[in-house]
């Protein structure tokens, strides 16, 4: 579980730490020290502490020393505000992160059995914020484990919504601390648990509200930065991106058209179904969740087809012989079936901005969108209020 914790905490770092890698991996040398970070290791003697910055370029070292008689000392020069990998050993599961300023003296306490969860930290106000969010990472974690336990026994619409559940008291946490003092650099990692995991349906609009708060105090405050840039634009994006899904909810920006061929080479236009409740359905047949999927879009189509309901299905497959096979093996009666067989290269990707299938588009009778991303009980709760 403690590497399970390590990934959780340092992947996401790569879209910050992309950015100021290269400044972390000039010469030190010449350069007065102005981060000073000591503490107690203990089970550690004989080992070597690194600190390190993270990029999707991999891991750059920035300084490391001997740790003796279980204390360790670390000094050398940042550009500005940073993320860090504090790693102890050899081990990757053995690192906490550190968020790092100019001036900083950070004093590290634990020991190398639980160093992840368990590290005391000081001399820097965000020291008690990385032990409360630890434990809440602990605990998240080890409840993830056992909701992917019930993968394959509950739905995935089921999966998602006991995800938010485990997750929420982390949400709370971290919106919570970053309005209290939206320029801490430990918001750098309590912003991780705000960020939206799994689209925007039921985000919370807070989190949009509380990230912007964040960015625009780390432009006043830390404007030397690089990750303030990153981080402006990662939540104008997010701004972008829900402003978009609420728009869509109100029905009233048109679906983009889509023109592709069916299995028998027949054009058939989204448009033409104007006048009818659309499922636009993005499957494809080696798509896992989308063939699980299937029999309940099948049991909503016989429910509603003759209330003014159908689909438009548009299938991300490259091979025309999986995909006809597909559309008989699942019983896929109706009969707006389309794609191009570019898989992942389709036009339609961009188009209605999604990243994983399956995918759904719910379009009302006038042509405007009503909602996005319903499968299972969501879906059909939503026709139901829609088709009475």
């Amino acid at each position: 579980m403690r590497h399970i914790v390590v990934v959780i905490l340092v992947a996401f770092l790569a879209g910050f730490t992309s950015c100021n890698s290269s400044e972390s991996s000039d010469s030190t040398e010449n350069k007065e020290n102005n981060l000073f970070i000591s503490g107690t290791i203990k089970g550690a003697n004989g080992q070597k502490a690194y600190l390190e910055a993270v990029s999707q370029n991999g891991v750059i070292s920035v300084a490391d020393g001997v740790i003796e008689n279980e204390q360790f000392d670390l000094q050398t020069n940042i550009p500005g505000l940073g993320i860090y990998q504090l790693r102890i050993g050899e081990q990757p599961d053995n690192a906490l992160i550190i968020t790092a300023k100019k001036g900083d003296k950070i004093k590290i306490s634990g020991d190398i059995s639980n160093i992840a969860f368990g590290a005391k930290i000081s001399g820097v106000e965000w020291g008690n914020q990385y032990g409360k969010y630890m434990e809440l990472v602990a605990g998240f974690s080890k409840s993830q484990n056992e909701l992917m336990a019930l993968q394959g026994q509950l739905s995935q619409e089921e999966l998602v919504k006991k995800y938010l559940e485990l997750k929420k008291p982390m949400d709370e946490y971290a919106r919570e601390q970053i309005n209290k003092n939206p320029a801490s650099a430990f918001n750098i990692v309590l912003s991780n648990s705000l960020m939206p995991a799994t689209g925007f349906v039921d985000y919370p609009k807070e989190n949009v509200e509380t990230l912007r708060k964040m960015a625009d105090s780390y432009e006043k405050n830390h404007a030397d930065s690089p990750i303030t840039q990153t981080l402006i634009q990662q939540v104008t994006q997010i701004e972008s991106g829900y402003n978009e899904y609420e728009i869509m909810k109100t029905g009233k920006k048109p679906a983009p058209d889509i023109l592709m061929e069916s299995p028998e080479g027949k054009e058939i236009k989204l448009s033409s179904l104007k006048g009818k409740v659309v499922l636009i359905d993005f499957w494809a047949s080696w798509c896992g969740p989308c063939r699980k999927e299937n029999p309940n879009v099948v049991k909503l189509y016989n429910k509603y087809k003759n209330k003014g309901f159908t689909i438009y299905s548009v299938s991300l497959d490259t091979d025309q012989a999986s995909w006809v096979n597909a559309i008989e093996q699942d019983g896929l009666i109706w009969p707006n079936h389309v794609s191009d067989l570019m898989g992942w290269k389709s036009f339609v990707i961009k188009l209605y901005g999604f990243s994983a299938i399956p995918h759904t588009v719910l379009v009302g009778k006038d042509g405007n969108i009503i909602d996005v991303g319903l499968r299972g009980d969501a879906l059909e709760k939503r026709l139901a209020e829609i088709l009475k």
